[in-house]
């Protein structure tokens, strides 16, 4: 009876502990059942009933290298994690799959290969990773030398590949497209809105509610 009980508390804990690893969306986690999960559960990365999903790290959203990813910690992400993205401390850092895309290490292409990203904030506090707007590509070029808060001069890396490639294939059929207004910082959306509210500026055109402007989401 003794070698029993001894058995039991020496191998019973390690089995207990004993869990399953998983990786959703490009998070590291552990398969445990979702009523047991502090994250987010994952459905279809485990084996079992139906209630053990893959519980993964709950973090904010962000964008880096032109993709979209999470704010976790850098030992959560099984992806690749990109700093300056996210609030809070260095180890929380913007967490996207791993692999490049074509034209650029951020996503970019065309025209915009090799331009200089930086990071700026948008609605809700999401890092957005942006470029400034290519002068031919401005409806008025005179802008573009202004920083993000006095001009709505920068679009982010996605858009901006996206928009050089219809924009080249526009001009070979004689057309020319132009960007008026591209990405919107919270500061430019509240210039707005004060125009708007007070009539005192901006011809005191309709505005959006600041940190709603879909300018502001990149």
């Amino acid at each position: 009876m003794i070698l029993v009980v001894t058995y039991l508390l020496v191998f019973g804990p390690v089995v207990a502990l004993t869990a399953t690893a998983c990786t959703a969306q490009n998070a590291k986690g552990t398969c445990i059942s979702t009523a047991s999960c502090t994250g987010r559960s994952v459905a279809g990365r485990c084996p079992g009933a139906a209630n053990i999903q893959c519980c993964i790290p709950q973090g904010s959203a962000c964008t880096a290298n032109g993709k979209s990813g999470t704010c976790i910690s850098t030992a959560s992400c099984a992806g690749t994690s990109v700093s300056g993205h996210c609030p809070g401390a260095a180890n929380i850092q913007c967490c996207v799959a791993s692999g490049g895309s074509s034209g650029s290490s951020a996503g970019l292409c065309g025209g915009y290969a090799g331009a200089a990203v930086s990071s700026i904030k948008g609605n809700s506090n999401v890092m957005y990773s942006v470029v400034k707007i290519r002068k031919e590509h401005l409806s008025n070029p005179a802008i573009y030398s202004n920083s993000p808060t006095a001009s709505d001069n920068t679009m982010t890396t996605t858009t901006a590949c996206a928009f050089d490639k219809m924009a080249a294939a526009a001009k070979q059929a004689g057309v020319t497209i132009t960007v008026a207004s591209g990405f919107r910082t919270v500061a430019r959306q509240e210039y707005f809105w004060n125009c708007y509210q007070t009539k005192a500026c901006n011809n005191g055109n309709l505005a959006a509610r600041p940190g709603t402007s879909n300018h502001g989401r990149g």
